[in-house]
């Protein structure tokens, strides 16, 4: 059956018949199409296409859109009026946060684009940012944890800076770090990568590995940033060694210094594991992000070679065995997003989203595990499989 229907009423699994716009006002190579994934949505959406026509023989009906709804914006509406007020409490955490990480990554932008150009530098200029961080973390300890999955490939090194502040923030206060000495790591951490400013892009941004030579390169981001740390007297110590030792690895096949075991402070330990963390878990040019259980499987794979087995195993206690903006699947066979961590690392606050069971989207609403005996979490999931996007959620 063909019917006319609007845009904010279209999910994924609609055929598009015919689309209500001249073809040189849309984005689409075909006026004929499935929607297939939110961003056939969002293309539709910024196109400023009021409605389209729609053949249900071919794909869903409008009647479904009440249950099934893909639009980002309809989940956020839903989210809003259907959740409790707990959840309200970890929406506005959220989007303060990623606040925070927007305005956060346009300095580490700037002061980058300074370093290169070669002008003086100053501490105090990250201060207010870290503190920012340090008090976002205080509020809810996990919630710069799932906006730091949010990255693009084009501005990854700037929000790589970020995350990796907030993630050490998180685990440094986790081990009862002062404020003030969080606050030292989270300028360390926002500026662990200066060096990067000066190494070209085409090895920075190539879409493949590195060669050796390239490598060789690559490495030297320490050293010229150490260069670039000796013009900012005012940098604390605990600064520093998250900027010299995030590369220094446990069994001393690290660099710059090859250092082994003890001879790498607790604050490099620490910042090394939180560094290769966020790098797995991020898109970059040349891979796909990894989910954050299987970043953690490998951590403890790779400990204590590599990394302090310790510090590894508290870090995932801080962050949980499924760190906040992790896609799960329940026992009812529901797909759901962790939105907030709880005392058992298996019992976290889950927002469902998706019915594996029935192949359809879910209006979001939220649940703690921890207060249920009919749903538990059966294993990690992939958003690719269900073409979800984490971020519509944050």
């Amino acid at each position: 059956m063909i019917k006319k229907v609007a845009s904010n009423e279209l999910i994924v699994g609609m055929f598009v018949h015919d689309i209500n716009a001249s073809w040189i006002s849309h984005p689409f190579l075909k006026r004929q199409f499935a929607i297939t994934s939110a961003i056939d949505l969002e293309k539709i959406k910024r196109a400023g296409i009021r409605s389209v026509i729609i053949d249900t023989k071919k794909g869903l009906d409008i009647v479904q859109a009440v249950e099934m709804s893909d639009s980002p914006k309809s989940k956020k509406e839903d989210t809003k009026k259907k959740s409790k007020k707990t959840s309200r409490s970890i929406d506005g955490e959220l989007q303060g946060a990623k606040k925070l990480f927007k305005e956060a990554t346009s300095v580490i932008r700037n002061l980058m684009e300074d370093a290169r150009s070669g002008k003086k530098l100053k501490a105090a200029t990250l201060e207010p940012v870290a503190e920012r961080i340090v008090q976002t973390v205080l509020r809810n300890h996990h919630a710069l944890t799932g906006i730091s999955r949010i990255k693009t490939k084009d501005e990854y090194t700037f929000m790589h800076c970020i995350s990796v502040a907030g993630l050490l923030v998180s685990f440094a206060k986790q081990k009862g770090y002062t404020d003030e000495q969080c606050q030292k790591l989270a300028v360390g951490g926002m500026i662990h990568d200066i060096g990067k400013t000066l190494i070209p892009d085409s090895i920075l941004n190539k879409p493949a590995k590195l060669s050796d030579d390239e490598f060789k390169v690559m490495k030297h981001h320490i050293s010229i940033g150490q260069a670039i740390l000796e013009k900012i007297p005012d940098l604390d110590k605990l600064s520093v060694d998250v900027i010299t030792m995030h590369h220094e690895r446990m069994d001393g096949s690290g660099y710059p210094f090859g250092l082994k075991g003890a001879q790498i402070s607790e604050v490099g330990r620490m910042a090394a594991i939180v560094d290769v963390y966020d790098a797995l878990t991020s898109v970059r040019c040349y891979k796909e992000a990894w989910e954050p259980t299987q970043a953690l499987k490998k951590l403890l794979e790779w400990s204590p070679a590599r990394y302090d087995k310790k510090l590894v195993g508290e870090f995932v206690r801080c962050l949980g065995i499924y760190p906040v903006g992790s896609l799960v699947q329940l026992r009812s066979g529901r797909i759901g997003i962790v939105m907030k961590a709880g005392k058992d690392l298996l019992k976290p606050q889950v927002r469902i989203v998706y019915n594996a069971k029935h192949a359809h989207y879910e209006m979001p609403r939220d649940i703690d595990l921890a207060r249920t005996q009919t749903e538990e979490i059966q294993s990690a999931a992939v958003p690719a499989k269900y073409q979800l996007d984490v971020s519509e959620f944050f």
